[in-house]
């Protein structure tokens, strides 16, 4: 497992689909080898209800997301202890240039709305 992995990102999507919030970030728009998937589905505990899955990971780990900052030319995440073999990571972080994250800012809000993550916004 990495400790801490960091890539630049060229694509930043945010959207819903089916009721679910989705914040996509990656290396590339079509075939990403890096990319983070950060999504919230309402429905039960909202912890829960939120999800990441990277390249390292082989599926969606819910409520495993510590901490969240937000910057003005990154995203970084940081993993909880007892979900970092699941991730596959305890830190990852996107760096990106030149894009206009109003939107990526309004979907990361949304989707840690009352949640228990350390949510730190710095745009």
């Amino acid at each position: 497992m990495k400790k801490e992995s960091c890539f630049f990102a060229t694509t930043i999507n945010c959207y819903t689909e089916n009721d679910v919030l989705i914040v996509g970030i990656g290396n590339h728009p079509i075939s990403p080898d890096r990319y983070l998937i950060i999504s919230r589905f309402d429905d039960g505990e909202i912890d829960d209800a939120i999800g990441i899955q990277t390249n390292n990971s082989t599926m969606e780990v819910a409520n495993a997301i510590s901490n969240l900052f937000l910057q003005k030319n990154s995203l970084t995440v940081e993993i909880k202890a007892d979900k970092q073999h699941l991730v596959g990571e305890q830190r990852l972080t996107a760096e990106f240039t030149d894009q206009n994250i109003a939107l990526l800012t309004e979907y990361i809000k949304k989707i840690f709305l009352d949640s228990s993550v350390n949510l730190s916004i710095d745009v």
